[in-house]
């Protein structure tokens, strides 16, 4: 019989094999990883017509976690909510009992209903929480009704961008991406009011609702690497965010800070944990158009102190946000799981 502890590692974009996560990164020789691969071909977030996840979507997770339990693992790491809770609720009611490790836990929008009631029914079922914001170990800790110790902040990791900083100096611009829960109307203010030349890139719905302006660029369907080929020419990357209750706008602002692009973005729980203030990057208030106007017009005219910024950052996102580090923690966790199970066994026996 093997010695070492076998888990299964299940996520939504694992459509086909070679799929690459953290797990390849882990080298504890005690530590085993098999990739579960879903049955249904992965629908990018950015390309849903809707939030809400459906029937079918539902069934194709519940399928999924149903093939890791089959391998009979030590434990079970999941990616995103809704694997995590048909994991969970095949755990709840079936004999196999491993241990889970929910990554990627981001609900979005903390409200009370049928997910809230889903979520709690097997909340108790879930070793480990994985959340991307210190701010949401108290408020998940408090939605689930479990204790705050069964969360962990780990920084929400990158992988390396295969492209180098290509600042556009004849014509700079601002960039803004993104549409989760952003604060477009206030970046529109404050460009307005400076007069400088700006992109946003978001979903077609969303530039729709916007109102026109003639220092704004708007720009919907392109790739990731269109999109980070843009971010290496800015001069400046801002992300504006409306949340204030979970998580948001991580993944802009951890590219541009891999990129030494300077950035500004909304003092929030996506931008807690992540960005020093005055230090690696810049944090404005929420909604505040004067504090993000003089904030652009600062950085904007400083090229010494972009440049600091940018260098920092990069330095920050190397430390703290790459897959390395990401997979380390993650290594922690599952020995710590592993180790805790077999005292408490020895404790028993």
């Amino acid at each position: 019989m093997s010695s070492r502890f076998q888990w299964a590692v299940a996520a939504p974009y694992f459509d086909n094999p070679p799929a690459k996560w953290l797990d390849d990164l882990i080298t504890d020789e005690r530590l085993s990883f098999e990739k579960i691969f879903t049955p249904r071909s992965h629908m990018s977030w950015h390309s849903r017509k809707s939030a809400v996840t459906s029937s079918s979507e539902w069934l194709t997770h519940l399928r999924q976690a149903f093939q890791a339990f089959r391998r009979r693992p030590d434990g079970v790491i999941t990616s995103f909510p809704q694997l995590a809770m048909c994991a969970g609720l095949i755990k709840k009611f079936g004999r196999s009992k491993p241990a889970i490790i929910a990554y990627n836990y981001n609900l979005g929008e903390l409200r009370a209903g049928r997910r809230q009631k889903l979520a709690r029914l097997v909340a108790d079922q879930i070793d480990i929480y994985v959340v991307h914001s210190p701010q949401e170990v108290e408020s998940y800790a408090e939605y689930l009704g479990l204790p705050r110790e069964r969360f962990r902040f780990v920084p929400l990791q990158r992988g390396q961008i295969p492209l180098g900083r290509q600042e556009d100096s004849e014509k700079p611009f601002i960039l803004a991406m993104g549409s989760a829960k952003r604060d477009y109307p206030t970046l529109l203010k404050a460009v307005d009011e400076l007069g400088i030349p700006t992109v946003i890139v978001t979903k077609a719905a969303d530039i729709q609702a916007l109102p026109a302006s003639p220092h704004v660029r708007f720009l919907s369907d392109l790739s990731q690497m269109e999109c980070l080929e843009l971010l290496s020419r800015a001069r400046i990357s801002v992300t504006p965010l409306s949340n204030l209750q979970t998580a948001s706008g991580q993944i802009t602002f951890v590219n541009a800070m891999q990129l030494g692009v300077p950035v500004i973005a909304t003092r929030s729980p996506g931008t807690d944990g992540y960005i020093d203030h005055e230090h690696d990057g810049l944090l404005v208030e929420a909604g505040n158009v004067q504090d993000l106007t003089g904030q652009i017009r600062r950085l904007w005219n400083d090229a010494h102190f972009r440049d600091v910024l940018g260098q920092n950052a990069l330095h920050t996102a190397a430390a703290r946000f790459s897959d390395k580090a990401a997979a380390q923690s993650l290594q922690e966790m599952v020995l710590g799981l592993q180790i805790g199970e077999a005292r408490a066994f020895r404790a028993a026996s």
